[in-house]
């Protein structure tokens, strides 16, 4: 049984990634992983979790963009290699604080940051955005392993020339909390209120990142007067209130900011279509979609990193980048006089979510990822590589003591086939 040691923000810690994890350990004690290891939950950071961290077989790291949240995390990574959750490709905000508040790891993540952009602008010239400075690089190279929640994820961190295993697993889907279960009433509420008004939802984070303006702007082109809810957890530095005074339609638009889940839920439940856009996209993953999707709700997204890995039917899509006001009012549209067609892409959307609960398929890509990764760490080739390459670096070696080298790598090759039990002289435990 391994010691994981399993550093992420927790509820009820008002981000996302918080209401994230209580759903993946929850699976992961679904698949009974818990039976096969100790899985320790590390939230709120203590004076002594560096302590903690080192004495585990394998810590997982789960890496957004908010200082906040995840400075220490990062730093704990970076000092104690595992595996990484990166729920951001683009981490540049974090980086940017490390580096305002004077940390060599700012300097060091910057550095490290400038060849792979060189390198992902070979492979990948059509990433764009915060994207283009691959600012997870240092923090790559230091893992043993990284989950990304998308194909689009696990190509980035390929083009940026990362050699660390990266694994693939979809965003898990959330179950609405007790309180969101009792939300139809105060739903049926709503759609009383609104009378035939066809309702459009904006939820989630109410930052300047989700294309707000644009939604407004596409809503004064659509015909008849559609109603928008703008619903969820304010963010510093975006004016939601100025955004919607300034638009033709303010006075079709509800703003439910900071509510309670069940209030949050209610509205989900009311809307007729979902609005789910990221300028600029960083890569990451919605929450909001995950839930969307999971109520059977037809969600307009756009054709961009993460939102390409949803079955084209299980979504509606419009042009990536900066949202296109005319696309999503033209999308819309096609929506409202379409009832059938919202019925069809919510029934698919939650068909999608259904099919992934039954699988269990987040709980099987974490115990993929947390099993193979604390293979590698036993492997006795990768712990014999690791001390010989340290060993080397501190000769400071020369161009030709590469050819040197090659004996001693084919020689570790023949310990991967020793058999399991052996154990070897001077290593602080078994391999095999």
């Amino acid at each position: 049984m391994a010691r994981i040691a399993y550093l992420s923000p927790m509820p009820p810690a008002p981000t996302g990634i918080a209401t994230y994890s209580a759903q993946v350990l929850a699976s992961l004690r679904e698949v009974g992983l818990h039976k096969r290891h100790r899985i320790e939950v590390l939230w709120p950071l203590d004076p002594r979790v560096d302590e903690t961290v080192a004495s585990a077989d394998l810590a997982v790291y789960h890496v957004g963009n908010n200082a906040e949240f995840h400075g220490e995390i990062y730093r704990l990574a970076v000092r104690h290699p595992g595996l990484v959750v990166l729920h951001d490709l683009a981490i540049d905000d974090l980086i940017r604080w490390f580096r305002d508040t004077g940390d060599p790891l700012g300097v060091r993540a910057a550095a490290e940051a400038e060849p792979a952009r060189l390198r992902l602008f070979e492979a990948r010239p059509d990433v764009q955005g915060p994207l283009e400075t691959p600012s997870p690089a240092h923090l790559l190279r230091r893992a043993r392993g990284v989950v990304v929640h998308s194909t689009f994820g696990a190509e980035y961190v390929a083009a940026v020339g990362s050699r660390t295993p990266a694994f693939v697993v979809r965003h898990p889907v959330i179950a609405p909390p007790r309180a969101a279960r009792r939300s139809a009433k105060r739903a049926g509420e709503i759609r009383q209120e609104l009378g035939e008004s066809f309702l459009i939802g904006v939820l989630g984070d109410i930052g300047a990142s989700k294309g707000i303006d644009a939604v407004l702007d596409a809503v004064s082109h659509v015909r008849g007067e559609p109603r928008v809810a703008i619903v969820g957890r304010r963010i510093p530095g975006y004016d939601v209130e100025a955004a919607v005074a300034e638009s033709r339609v303010a006075d079709r638009v509800t703003v439910a900011a900071d509510v309670p889940e069940k209030e949050f839920y209610a509205w989900l439940q009311a809307a007729d279509v979902i609005v789910n856009l990221r300028h600029p996209h960083r890569g990451e993953v919605s929450g909001t979609l995950a839930r969307a999707m999971a109520a059977g709700k037809p969600v307009v997204v756009q054709e961009v990193g993460s939102y390409l890995d949803e079955p084209e039917d299980a979504v509606v899509r419009i042009p990536g980048g900066e949202p296109d006001a005319f696309a999503l009012a033209e999308a819309l549209s096609r929506l409202q006089a379409d009832p059938e067609a919202r019925e069809r892409v919510g029934a698919r959307a939650r068909e999608q979510s259904e099919r992934q609960r039954a699988e269990k398929a987040t709980a099987r890509g974490y115990e993929r990822a947390i099993e193979s990764t604390l293979e590698l760490l036993r492997s006795p080739v990768r712990w014999a590589t690791e001390r010989w390459a340290a060993a080397l670096a501190a000769a400071a070696p020369r161009e030709g003591d590469a050819e040197l080298a090659l004996p001693h790598l084919e020689r570790l090759r023949e310990l991967a086939e020793v058999p399991t039990g052996v154990d070897w002289a001077g290593s602080s435990g078994t391999y095999g």
